[in-house]
């Protein structure tokens, strides 16, 4: 294979698992905050969106 190909599609594979589990992750503590504080949606809506922003973030560090 291609030097090139292998490391764009290395590149590809590590934004895309870097977003999916910086999203999942802060979802997943939302849902157990949720069940703490028994807000059932509230937290795992916000530490999503907090998982969004930290996420593309960190796709656009690994990026640039």
């Amino acid at each position: 294979m291609d030097r090139d190909l292998v490391k764009a599609l290395a590149m590809a594979t590590s934004a895309g698992l870097t977003l999916v589990f910086c999203i999942g992750g802060f979802i997943w503590v939302g849902y157990i905050l949720d069940g703490w504080f028994r807000t059932q949606p509230l937290c795992m809506v916000i530490f999503g969106l907090i998982g969004a922003i930290t996420g593309f973030y960190m796709l656009y560090k690994q990026v640039k």
